[in-house]
């Protein structure tokens, strides 16, 4: 597929790299001189210098034939510009990087729509919800989220303490937007029906929207601590992303940042979160603030010394998980290496969002669960023996099971009578073996 990008920054020189790495022809643009010859000697794609909010550049670098378009430069004003620009020049997909919240989230009018672009993203958004994932769940064996944090995917143990542990799916009332989609018993794996029973030691899997998954948990678990104290260093965009997603009283917050002006700003702007203003990295300030009786320690400063630093003192004084951001994608195998728990780097996480919206078509595979033994696929909705049908008049093949329906920018759990429409996506755990049946009848091509 055809890719343009837009800056050549630290992103999108990364996101050139690693598109044209899998196997897609990318080009990309940048409006400073010295920028560009350093790229063109330094990347294996095609480059271009001009201003790619100019419709001559666009026009030059082959917007018209273009699959994505990716504008990442360092001025969310200038990505609106572009990725607007190069959607009416004919490019199939575009997606802007716009760091301020006020453009994602105006509460008056939607930027994405009134620009015409598909996404509005931002790489420490993304950072954000990664971590954001890893922190709400503890001790999950395997953890994916979809939809932006919207839905997501957790791996537990049942306990026979727990609430619903030893019921039949058909008694456990679940919560609405929660679907119990497989159950591992020893060597057995099975996509549970009506009359299965969860027992104590099954491994199972839950998928849905984000927090009812997440008191779901509690109804198949026993002994959690209700209460996780996280303590975060950095005060920018990722922190203030993270801060949001994780919900008060479930999480007690603190952040540590060492621009006093920077610290009246988060104080105002997270009220449930306790700002402290310090150096993280200062191993006297860590313990003078008792850092310790964290349950989560996570640094995301834009400096990877000062992240890894702190993470580290913050791991020798006891603090049972450590996360960090890093910047550098070479430095997060090498930073685990030193006892930390995860690294997050924006930049991979952003070129994983990107090379999710190539692979889009009318089927990709999202997620294996148990081996490979079982799939998370998500289908476009236009079988003619789908379209039209309410989902209690439907056999799926294996026992299959319909997880998640998005149609246009909804996201939603189906019920019974939930009628799939021409155009719409859906998230469906299969096993392998009823894949293509699975895909012809939901597509109508195998």
């Amino acid at each position: 597929m055809r890719v343009i990008v837009a800056g050549a920054g630290e992103i999108g020189w990364y996101l050139a790299e690693e598109i044209s790495r899998h196997g897609h022809d990318a080009t990309l643009i940048d409006s400073a001189s010295h920028v560009a010859r350093q790229a063109e000697s330094g990347l294996d794609v095609r480059v271009l210098h001009g201003s790619a909010a100019s419709v001559a550049t666009l026009l030059k670098a082959g917007v018209a034939e273009t699959d994505l378009f990716v504008a990442v430069t360092g001025n969310d004003d200038t990505n609106l510009v572009c990725a607007s620009l190069a959607r009416k020049l004919g490019a199939v997909q575009t997606v802007a990087r716009v760091d301020e919240v006020v453009y994602r989230k105006a509460p008056e009018i939607s930027y994405r729509e009134h620009f015409g672009i598909d996404e509005l993203v931002s790489p420490e958004m993304l950072a954000a919800l990664e971590l954001a994932a890893i922190v709400r769940n503890p001790g999950a064996l395997a953890v994916e989220h979809f939809a932006r944090g919207r839905l997501e995917m957790q791996q537990l143990l049942a306990d026979r303490r727990a609430q619903l542990v030893g019921k039949q799916l058909h008694e456990m009332a679940l919560p609405e937007g929660v679907r119990l989609a497989s159950l591992k018993r020893g060597d057995q794996i099975s996509i549970p029906a009506a009359y299965d029973r969860v027992e104590h030691g099954d491994r199972i899997t839950i998928v849905g929207e984000t927090e009812q998954v997440a008191r779901c948990r509690a109804s198949f678990e026993a002994g959690k601590s209700q209460v996780r104290r996280v303590t975060v260093m950095g005060g920018g965009h990722t922190t203030l992303s993270l801060v949001r997603r994780l919900p008060v009283p479930r999480f007690r917050v603190t952040v540590i940042e060492r621009d006093a002006e920077r610290c009246e700003y988060l104080a105002a702007a997270m009220s449930r979160a306790t700002i402290l203003h310090g150096d993280g990295t200062k191993l006297a300030f860590l313990k003078e603030e008792r850092i310790e009786s964290a349950d989560v320690f996570i640094s995301t400063t834009a400096s990877d010394e000062a992240n890894i630093m702190s993470a580290v003192q913050a791991k020798d004084l006891g603090v049972p998980q450590v996360l960090v951001v890093i910047h550098r994608p070479d430095y997060a195998g090498l930073v685990e290496k030193m006892g930390i728990d995860r690294a997050i780097s924006p930049r991979v996480v952003m070129v994983r969002e990107m090379l999710g919206l190539l692979g889009r078509g009318k089927m990709s595979t999202l997620a294996r669960v148990e081996d490979g033994t079982i799939e998370i696929l998500q289908l476009a909705v236009e079988g003619e023996d789908f379209v039209g049908r309410r989902l209690c008049d439907l056999a799926l093949p294996g026992g299959a099971l319909v997880l998640t329906l998005q149609r246009g920018r909804e996201v939603l759990v189906p019920h019974a009578n939930t009628e799939f429409q021409l155009g719409d996506t859906v998230l469906v755990i299969c096993r392998d073996e009823h894949r293509k049946e699975l895909v012809r009848l939901i597509v109508g091509s195998a």
